[in-house]
């Protein structure tokens, strides 16, 4: 394992006969929809860290003249020490003062943006993304900084703007993971010593951060860990529960041992995703069903927000015990946006996303999300495949990301969604890529905020239906791919 606390310099400027190469600006497709996030040392240069993290002061000035204080975490990513050194130098600079809380999971920061006095937060993490990837995830007054802001960011740093200042800010270390642990076991005393076998593996991310102290403090024996060593090599999988590649060791402990559960967290945590006691690997919009039967008991007409990849099951489901169903564009701090639009009490992403406005901040927080499971389980004295069962059965594909240009996403979606628009029976949903639904199913194609890739799902009520809905969008997507190849993908 690499020593986390050991300066990595990655693209530093290179010397060729005494004169050094100028440094480039960070290309504008690394600032996405919701955060910013890039390969280190291509898209995202250490050289142009500190020249960033001085425009996103200025940015939060502009927004905030009298922002005083930013709180800044890390994940365990070998690149996060440096960067964070960078922005803080940027950031003292620019006489703002800044509170480390750490190394720590991204829903930490955002506790800290609640629970200490600053008025900014900056998480350095890449999330579920490889190894070679890093990034920012920016909030202002406990919102998230995302869209047409930071696009306007992008600019402040293009056209390097600067917070002029006279006076240094002060720097203070205070980790912020103890105050959020004795949170949780103060607010989940009901599950203090609980017994149900399970097993959550951290995937060497910065679960490992809370996981092992929070198992401890609870009391839990029969709870136990996979990789819970933070580790920004990934050296077992990467850090993506939804992949069922990445739960194949929570798969083989939940066949080989009483483990009733199995549990993945992200790289940054700020997301979980369950596998039952028979080996399914259970989409978020299916468990946030269940967490919606728990609430609404207390909450009638509760609203509940959900992506555009949510499955058909989840609407009906959703109305059967009285919620009111609200679907939003994909994306953390756009469904947060959207969940506080509507004054939702509980919303989430087929990502396993999950914000909970009920007897939390609500924001995004795997950790936080796991109790809640935990709790449902206790309560109902049910096993998560008997939960589960509630569910109208569906013929559902997983969610497929095919590799495009960057460049190139959205006119493939602009293209496959003037197709449909010319299909009689197709009824079109364009809040976020295209969902087109048809009388036999329906199919979704909509562009990743975080990676080049197109993102394609599709269900129906019958097997023939979603090879029906399947051959659509092979028929719309052959101005852009091999028809084999397209097939074979969707299988």
């Amino acid at each position: 394992m690499i020593d986390f606390y050991d300066t990595i310099n990655i693209n530093t400027p290179k010397w060729d006969s005494q004169i050094m190469i100028e440094k480039q600006k960070l290309p504008e497709v690394i600032f996405r929809e919701y955060d910013i996030r890039g390969k280190v040392g291509s898209d995202l240069r250490l050289d142009q860290i500190y020249d960033l993290g001085r425009a996103i002061a200025y940015f939060f000035k502009q927004k905030k003249p009298d922002l005083q204080s930013i709180a800044v975490g890390m994940d365990g990513r070998i690149h996060s020490h440096e960067i964070k050194k960078q922005l803080v130098d940027a950031f003292l600079d620019s006489g703002i003062n800044v509170r480390f809380v750490g190394l720590c999971h991204s829903p930490a920061l955002y506790f800290a943006m609640h629970n200490t006095p600053v008025q900014a937060g900056v998480m350095i993490t890449a999330s579920h993304n490889p190894k070679e990837y890093n990034g920012l995830k920016l909030c202002l007054d406990k919102e998230s900084v995302w869209g047409v802001d930071i696009k306007e960011l992008y600019r402040d740093y293009k056209e390097d703007k600067k917070v002029a200042c006279d006076t240094k800010g002060s720097y203070i270390e205070e980790l912020i993971m103890p105050t959020y642990i004795d949170w949780l076991v103060e607010h989940f005393k009901d599950l203090k010593g609980m017994t149900l076998p399970a097993v959550i593996d951290c995937g060497n991310g910065a679960g490992g951060t809370v996981i092992p102290q929070l198992i401890e403090k609870m009391q839990w024996p029969n709870v136990s860990v996979l990789f819970g060593e933070v580790d920004g090599t990934y050296p077992n999988h990467e850090a993506n529960p939804v992949d069922i590649k990445n739960m194949q060791d929570v798969k083989h402990v939940l066949q080989s041992t009483d483990a009733q559960v199995g549990i993945g967290l992200d790289g940054d945590a700020d997301r979980m995703t369950p596998m039952t006691k028979k080996g399914i690997l259970v989409p978020g919009d299916l468990l946030l069903g269940l967490f919606a039967q728990q609430i609404v008991k207390n909450h009638s007409g509760l609203s509940v927000a959900f992506d555009v990849k949510g499955s058909i099951a989840l609407i009906e489901y959703l109305k059967q015990i009285g919620a009111q169903p609200i679907m939003s564009p994909t994306g953390h701090s756009i469904v947060k946006n959207t969940m506080k639009k509507h004054n939702a009490l509980l919303a989430g992403e087929l990502s396993c996303h999950f914000f909970f406005k009920d007897r939390y901040f609500g924001y995004d927080d795997g950790v936080y999300a796991i109790l809640r499971l935990f709790e449902l389980l206790k309560d109902t004295g049910k096993s998560l495949d008997q939960l589960l069962e509630v569910y109208q059965t569906m013929h559902t594909s997983r969610e497929y990301r095919i590799a495009v240009d960057e460049h190139k996403k959205e006119l493939i979606v602009q293209t496959v969604k003037d197709i449909f628009a010319q299909k009689e029976d197709a009824d079109l949903l364009t809040i976020d890529g295209v969902r087109a639904t048809m009388p036999y199913g329906w199919g979704l194609l909509r562009a990743s905020n975080t990676q080049p890739v197109l993102s394609i799902r599709f269900e129906s009520t019958t097997a023939e239906g979603l090879q029906k809905v399947k051959d659509d969008f092979v028929n719309a997507l052959a101005p852009f791919f091999d028809n084999d190849y397209l097939k074979a993908t969707f299988g």
